[in-house]
């Protein structure tokens, strides 16, 4: 198939080669002839086109891993802990190479590429000894070295030199984007992904570095201008100093100064921290709208998101959807489409009354369904898994659901999931979705699609999974779980351990096939076995309780796993003081019955000894049952008295024979 497009294009190729070496005459004559050649404009194609093109008619294989792991099944990662392991284990790898470089750069005088690529130079020390200039300030400015640029700063202070306002201008914005401090290089993609969890927990933490070098550079400016206001403000206010923001703010006001219109959205996000009360807080938005319209700023798509943000905070006020549907409105007004963080923030507002639900979010996916979407304000990667979660707890639809997880498949929508965290928060809320109110094979559909490469469950949702199959019955699935449960490490979790065996323990029904009984069976003594081995080795502190090991004496005697089920009696007998509780009567009077009608004489002995230690009330009944349904010989009597005692034991015989006369 390559080969002929290759042909196909070569031909092409050719044909528009002879077409461009046509002279101008032969052109004229052509079209004098009216024949009328249209030669099509130009089209830029990037060097991965191709490949690109190639790539979008193959689906993603659900059952591989992704590809920054090693396509091995040992080297595979299987918990969500691997994973993060693995993956930045990697970058270290990378990360330490790189440090090798920048500090023994004597050993790498090689030229690795050819013309050489600036980024795979030894980075480079600034110091007293270096000769500098303005223009290696603006150098390192444009790069976005942070620490690079303060550290050039004051040595061209130290230096006498002077730096022009611009030069300046530009490191204050550097400085406040960045709060001070180099951020993490694009090389660590992994290091970005998994610590943007920790950056979300410091959403509304003040990290401002108060006495830091942006406010000191600020301070040094004599006669700030207009613009150098506007750039601490908005750092201020990124970094959740809103107070020092709003003085700020204010202090331009006073001085008659028009800030930019990403300054004045900062000074609208401060009413959050810097106003109380609900109606306050929309006074001190409409104060700075009717500032930006005096002074002829129109408002942009982040002025929107930045008044429904502070609206969002304004739940309890009745009022606070009527201003956001009205501030939605005059946003188109100025020809501003809303993102999907203005759709989040629209979610926060309309639904935190949990008595009166709210439809907007079909409303939502009904305008974006159709649209091709891409991430417009940071905030954006919040929609998807908001959306899951009002689906999940408020609107408590899977129909909705199912919508808002084929918008997220959708071309390249899939970027806009964010990183792992909310990665895994989406699927949590799904899958609860699904465990909550579909039948279990619509569940372990999506399941086998998404488990474990795309989304590992926490054991909240293993166990609501676990809970699913039980209820339906569908001990064909107990293996794969079992399976899984030990992959995800999740082994030591006895609320899932408790539901897996009651559910199981449940399930035996005598229609099953005699296949699936032995694979129960087995079943039952892989999960005794499992967990008993973690437990002597010290990787799990689950306790054995009686329960636990009475319903898998229950699924074993049910498999024909008589060998195990004794082993289990066993360990009831020699660790009782190490086992919380003791397994039902019930249970015991099956092990019973079938060893009698097995004639399973030894394991029945194990059992009666465990049964005489534990002192069941119905142990004379199971005595009884012995002497009278299972044909003893006079060695196996002699055991029985023996271990009974023999007074005990002729009473009770004494007792049973006028029933059998």
């Amino acid at each position: 198939m390559l080969n002929n497009y290759r042909t196909a294009f070569l031909r092409k190729s050719n044909e528009t080669i002879q077409l461009f070496r046509l002279s101008s005459s032969t052109l004229e004559k052509l079209s004098s002839n009216g024949i009328k050649i249209d030669i099509p404009k130009y089209i830029n194609r990037s060097s991965t086109d191709i490949l690109k093109a190639i790539s979008s008619t193959i689906q993603r294989d659900p059952t591989a891993a992704h590809y920054k792991y090693h396509d091995d099944p040992y080297l595979i990662p299987v918990s969500n802990f691997q994973k993060r392991a693995y993956a930045l284990s990697q970058e270290s790898g990378r990360k330490a190479a790189h440090w090798i470089c920048n500090q023994h750069p004597e050993l790498f005088n090689h030229k690795v590429a050819f013309p050489p690529i600036e980024k795979f130079y030894p980075k480079v020390i600034y110091d007293e000894n270096c000769e500098l200039d303005e223009n290696e300030l603006k150098k390192i400015i444009e790069k976005s070295f942070v620490s690079d640029a303060i550290t050039v700063h004051n040595l061209l202070i130290k230096k006498g030199i002077e730096i022009s306002s611009d030069t300046q201008q530009s490191l204050l914005e550097l400085v406040c984007f960045y709060n001070n401090q180099d951020d993490l290089e694009e090389d660590w993609i992994e290091e970005r992904w998994y610590t943007q969890t920790n950056k979300d927990r410091e959403e509304f933490r003040n990290t401002w570095k108060s006495n830091g070098f942006a406010m000191n550079l600020f301070s040094t400016i004599k006669s700030p201008k207009p613009h150098h206001y506007s750039t601490i403000i908005q750092g201020m206010a990124k970094y959740n100093q809103f107070e020092e923001a709003y003085k700020l703010y204010k202090e331009a006001n006073e001085k008659g100064f028009v800030l930019t219109t990403n300054a004045y959205n900062s000074a609208i996000r401060t009413a959050v921290y810097v106003k109380e009360g609900a109606d306050h807080k929309w006074l001190h938005i409409q104060e700075i709208l009717t500032q930006m319209n005096d002074s002829g700023i129109p408002m942009n798509l982040w002025t929107l998101n930045s008044i429904l943000n502070v609206l969002s905070t304004m739940v309890t006020n009745s009022e606070s959807k009527k201003y956001a549907l009205k501030t939605i409105a005059e946003a188109k007004q100025f020809g501003i489409e809303p993102c999907l963080a203005s759709y989040y923030y629209l979610l926060q507002i309309f639904c935190a009354d949990k008595k009166n639900k709210s439809t907007i979010l079909v409303d939502i996916l009904n305008y974006i369904e159709e649209k091709s979407l891409s991430i417009k304000d940071l905030v954006d990667v919040n929609f998807f898994t908001a959306a899951m979660e009002n689906c999940r707890y408020h609107l408590q639809s899977v129909d909705v659901a199912l919508r808002v997880h084929s918008i997220l498949l959708k071309e390249k929508n899939y970027n806009l999931i964010g990183d792992s965290y909310r990665e895994s928060v989406y699927y949590r809320h799904f899958f609860a979705l699904l465990c909550q109110n579909e039948s279990v094979e619509f569940l372990m559909k999506y399941y086998n699609d998404l488990v474990p490469h795309i989304y590992i469950p926490e054991p909240t949702i293993t166990e609501l999974i676990v809970k699913s199959i039980n209820i339906a019955a569908a001990v064909e699935f107990y293996p794969k779980i079992w399976s899984d449960i030990l992959m995800f490490d999740q082994a030591d979790r006895e609320p899932i351990i408790i539901e897996l065996t009651n559910g199981m323990a449940q399930n035996l029904f005598p229609s099953l096939e005699p296949s699936i009984k032995e694979k129960l069976g087995i079943l039952s003594g892989t999960i005794y076995d499992a967990i008993d081995e973690r437990k002597e080795a010290g990787k799990i502190k689950m306790s054995w309780t009686g329960n636990i090991l009475g319903n898998l004496i229950d699924i074993c005697l049910f498999g024909d796993n008589i060998n195990k089920a004794t082993e289990i009696i066993v360990k009831l007998h020699k660790h009782q003081n190490y086992i919380i509780g003791i397994p039902d009567s019930h249970t015991i009077s099956k092990f019973v019955d079938y060893c009698i009608e097995n004639n399973c004489f030894n394991e029945l002995l194990k059992c009666i000894e465990y049964s005489l230690e534990v002192n069941y009330l119905e142990l004379d009944d199971f005595i009884s049952k012995i002497m009278t349904k299972m044909t003893l010989s006079p060695m196996q009597r002699a055991h029985l008295s023996k271990l009974v005692g023999t007074e005990h034991y002729i009473e009770i015989e004494n007792n049973i024979e006028p029933a059998s006369n």
